[in-house]
């Protein structure tokens, strides 16, 4: 499918500066015993599935997205010469222009495959609190969260964060309902949550699942939050006069959009992701933007 003709951008709202923060701690995490077979028969990557097509295609995109933060760069330096480099690009966010375009399997997905092939250690968020799915794929019940980690200082990741079983992987889910769960999002307080989970784990990344952009306006709190953002699309579905308008919108925010093309639902043996594209604004061009970075991930 033509996905997009054009992709509008402009400077990204979000400070990149350094902001003081709550203080977090990895300490006394809830233990997470994933069921790999479980995730398995969901449709997610696990060890036993390496030589797969779908590991290929999860291999290319980490590539790719590791590449547009620099944190190859950042390889081989330890904890103390990668907090004095200055803030870390490893904020990555996942949204789509609707529901059910296959953002949280990719999210998980990804998260999966950068853990377990890579060993880079992974804090996994569920920021959608209207419609979570992130806590179904590891058997969890509702509980306590991001938003309560943002609205209560006094609460640490201790209480509220699951760290995977012989895993880098640390899941937090989506926290208690609110009625202005954007408000709590787009919060100084969630900045500075953000900025200090991400100076936490210099040598990892931090993959937030945010809700689709023209479901909620959530995403448009958590989108200044993030370093970089893979817009997830359902190739042959999505209306392209949606996804202009989400993208139109989100590219205000940040300007470090990626374009997934997902194809999860194709039938047995079909690709899951069939590109990963990069959008840029041309300076003082109101026509198309050009693609770049593009690459098949077949």
């Amino acid at each position: 499918m033509g996905l997009i003709d054009r992709a509008i951008g402009a400077v990204t709202g979000a400070d990149k500066g350094a902001v003081p923060g709550k203080i977090v701690a990895l300490d006394g995490l809830k233990p997470l015993d994933i069921d790999l077979d479980a995730l398995r028969a969901k449709g997610v990557f696990t060890p036993a599935a390496r030589e797969e097509a779908q590991a290929y295609e999860l291999r290319a995109i980490k590539r790719r997205l590791l590449r547009r933060i620099g944190f190859l760069q950042r390889a081989g330096r330890d904890k103390r010469q990668l907090a004095a480099a200055g803030r870390n690009r490893n904020i990555i966010l996942l949204t789509s222009t609707r529901p059910g375009e296959g953002k949280s399997f990719v999210a998980v997905n990804l998260a999966m495959s950068l853990a377990q092939e890579e060993g880079i250690p992974v804090f996994l968020i569920d920021g959608d609190p209207a419609r979570p799915r992130l806590r179904s794929y590891f058997n969890l019940g509702p509980d306590r969260g991001l938003i309560d980690l943002i609205r209560d200082p006094a609460l640490t990741l201790g209480a509220v964060a699951f760290k995977a079983v012989g895993l880098p992987l640390t899941f937090i889910g989506e926290g208690s309902k609110v009625p202005n769960p954007t408000d709590v999002l787009g919060s100084l307080e969630a900045k500075r949550f953000f900025a200090s989970l991400s100076a936490l784990c210099p040598d990892g990344l931090v993959i937030i699942d945010a809700p689709p952009m023209l479901a909620t306006t959530e995403t448009i709190a958590l989108a200044r939050h993030a370093d970089e953002v893979i817009f997830v699309v359902e190739a042959d579905s999505t209306p392209q006069s949606a996804i202009a308008s989400a993208l139109d919108e989100l590219l205000e925010l940040n300007s470090n959009v990626s374009l997934l093309l997902n194809r999860c639902l194709v039938p047995a043996g079909g690709s899951h992701y069939a590109a990963y594209e990069y959008y840029e604004k041309r300076s003082g061009d109101d026509g198309d933007a050009a693609a770049r970075d593009r690459g098949s991930v077949k």
